[in-house]
């Protein structure tokens, strides 16, 4: 399935939102609401073409879920350089 520049672009913002909520939630330590963007991006991922982005949800959900702060920063930190590629 091809998707339109449109709907890419739109995509590849929201997952910069995605990142700065995230950063906020750590620092408030909302583990849940980082388990629920882990899990959409997990879910939606490799659905856009980025199989990469779904492994890096996976792994958000699961140290969010387990309050792991160190794992989070570390995933917060790779989830951001994806994001620079992007662009």
């Amino acid at each position: 399935m091809e998707l339109s520049n449109e709907i890419m672009f739109r995509y590849r913002e929201r997952r910069k939102r995605d990142l700065d909520e995230c950063k906020a939630f750590l620092e408030h330590e909302k583990f849940n609401d980082i388990e629920k963007v882990g899990h959409q991006l997990k879910g939606n991922g490799a659905t856009f073409g980025y199989p990469e982005l779904s492994l890096l949800g996976k792994n958000l959900e699961v140290a969010a879920r387990s309050h792991n702060h160190e794992a989070l920063q570390k995933i917060l930190k790779a989830l951001s350089e994806w994001v620079v590629d992007l662009h």
